[in-house]
């Protein structure tokens, strides 16, 4: 179904879920285990043996992954981590009125991963969410997947990371588990990770107690298109992304209504895709921002010239840059804001795992500026504030 304008909803809303997904997590976290079990056996139809998988069945499963695939993943990991790396800040500091000052960084003790699972697997998520993790310095990772056997990449890829433990469950009560704790699954200090509606409402309910990266979900992409741009080319960026699911929010942006209708061919009948004219390139950023996609593409002529005026986005791909190079190899993570959170957030980095710690050293400051802290101090009436600091330095 091709709609010839601006959308103005998206299509996920977990609050109809709520009350369901709640009931789950109190079970999780007054029942442990057992209740894993009982909702494992309900929702995903196979007996959980054993909530945490054996490290031998890690070991063997890794064993079975095709070499290629193997490659493939070793190659992916250095791109990503090299990228992580680059990003990754310095201990900073300086000093004023005889004061010094400055910033530490220190990695999240504890972090969860969830992985997607069920008719397919998603390796790449670990991927995306790990080495980050690991580039920060994080100490224990532990991560929840369902399926009665640990997929073969996904097993490979939790021995490259140093994985602490895999958990093979799935669906609201994995978030609960990683969020209270169980006889078996380790209580964490951040889940991250995407997931169904079901996953993101328990997201919502624990981040009250733990964090959380985001409400991820469903998949968003804006294509900003001119008439330089392959019409065909577009049009995969498009329904690649759609794979993600039938809610997926598509829309493609130009000033040119002919190149808009040379698109429409090659679009799939059985979707729902935006078609949005604009009067010019500047109209289409403003467009773009309002929605604050999580994919944005600058499918132009002068992509660099035009990516100054973007504001929200969780990532931005320029050119004949396909978007899908962000979902696996780019570098940029994959795990990214969605339902208008890139106006108050991006993707997952580096920093996600990382806590800045100030400290400050004041031997001898300057007592004009102690003074005026002072002032404050008495006149919102923390009158022990005052004194403490004039006991040191008056």
């Amino acid at each position: 179904m091709i709609k010839y304008e601006v959308p103005k909803e998206r299509l996920n809303s977990f609050s109809q879920v709520l009350d369901k997904v709640s009931e789950i997590v109190e079970k999780v976290r007054k029942e442990g285990d057992r209740a894993l079990v009982e909702l494992t056996e309900r929702f995903d139809k196979y007996k959980l043996i054993s909530v945490k998988a054996p490290q031998e069945e890690v070991e063997n499963q890794a064993k079975l992954l095709d070499a290629k695939v193997r490659e493939a993943i070793d190659e992916i990991y250095l791109q990503l981590e090299e990228f992580h790396l680059s990003i990754k800040p310095p201990n900073s500091g300086g000093g004023r009125m005889g004061i010094e000052y400055g910033v530490i960084w220190k990695p999240v003790n504890r972090v969860g991963i969830y992985v997607p699972g069920g008719a397919k697997t998603y390796p790449s998520t670990l991927l995306m969410a790990g080495i980050p993790a690991r580039v920060a310095g994080v100490k224990e990772i532990y991560v929840s997947t369902p399926g009665e056997k640990v997929d073969p990449a996904i097993a490979y890829i939790s021995l490259k990371l140093r994985v602490k433990e895999l958990y093979k469950i799935g669906g609201a009560q994995a978030i609960a588990a990683m969020a209270y704790g169980t006889e078996t699954v380790k209580k964490v200090d951040k889940i991250l990770g995407p997931g169904n509606v079901y996953v993101q409402a328990a997201k919502f309910l624990v981040s009250k107690d733990v964090g959380i990266d985001g409400i991820e979900g469903p998949t968003e992409l804006v294509i900003i298109a001119d008439e330089t741009a392959d019409p065909r080319q577009v049009a995969l960026d498009l329904k690649a992304q759609g794979e993600h699911g039938e809610s997926t929010f598509l829309v493609l942006i130009s000033p040119s209504q002919k190149f808009l209708d040379d698109v429409k061919p090659y679009l799939d009948d059985n979707r729902t895709y935006y078609l949005v004219k604009t009067k010019d390139l500047d109209e289409a950023v403003r467009v773009a921002n309002e929605l604050s996609p999580e994919h944005l593409s600058l499918a132009v002529k002068s992509p660099t010239e035009l990516l100054r005026l973007v504001e929200n986005s969780g990532a931005v791909t320029l050119g004949k840059t396909p978007p899908a190079i962000v979902d696996y190899c780019a570098g940029p993570d994959h795990i990214l804001p969605t339902n208008g959170w890139a106006r108050f957030k991006g993707g997952i980095t580096v920093f996600d795992f990382l806590k800045p710690v100030t400290y400050v050293i004041a031997e001898k400051p300057n007592k004009k500026l102690i003074e005026a802290g002072k002032v404050l101090a008495d006149y919102e009436g923390f009158r022990v504030h005052a004194e403490s600091m004039g006991a040191r330095y008056d």
